[in-house]
């Protein structure tokens, strides 16, 4: 599981209780809510950060079209991943944490839990475009820049960055 961690990087959170499931077809509002949270903890400004949330489809026909998995502990929502399949790559389209969650180790087991189904679904591959707050932690998940992305609703160019997954048995 830990084949593309570096530096160290452990999968092990100390947090009893975190699970990793699916996310329900009804959570679309709570993951709106990390998100938004999560991106405001960054210093952008809040009501930007709400009009940019509202362009993303948290309904539940929208959850459907990826895989969206949530990180819980005691039962409450405090992050979540989605990964859209592309056949050899995968994509992985949001990795949101809950601002009092990041830096226990929530986004680690996201992006693990994220590569290893990737893994199984025979990618070679998993790539992202990173916010330019997260690429470290990115680099300390083992990913390397891959190529500029396009111009994105905020006017930046984001960082595309991918990480390889080992396919052998």
């Amino acid at each position: 599981m830990a084949r593309f961690l570096k530096d160290g990087a452990s999968l092990h959170t100390g947090e009893p209780g975190l699970r990793i499931r699916a996310a329900g077809p009804r959570e679309g509002e709570r993951l709106r809510e990390i998100a938004i949270a999560s991106k405001s903890y960054w210093g952008y400004d809040l009501d930007r950060v709400r009009q940019w949330a509202a362009l993303g489809d948290f309904s539940a026909e929208g959850l459907r079209t990826k895989e969206v998995y949530v990180a819980e502990v005691a039962g409450r929502a405090v992050g979540w991943a989605a990964l859209i399949p592309r056949g050899e790559v995968c994509w992985l389209e949001d990795l949101w944490i809950e601002p009092a969650w990041i830096g226990k180790g929530i986004g680690t087991r996201l992006f693990a839990h994220v590569a290893e189904r990737g893994r199984a679904l025979a990618a070679t591959r998993l790539e992202w475009e990173a916010e330019r707050h997260a690429i470290g932690f990115y680099e300390r998940m083992g990913g390397r820049y891959l190529r500029d992305g396009e111009p994105g609703v905020w006017g930046r160019i984001s960082a595309v960055m991918c990480v390889d997954l080992d396919t052998s048995p």
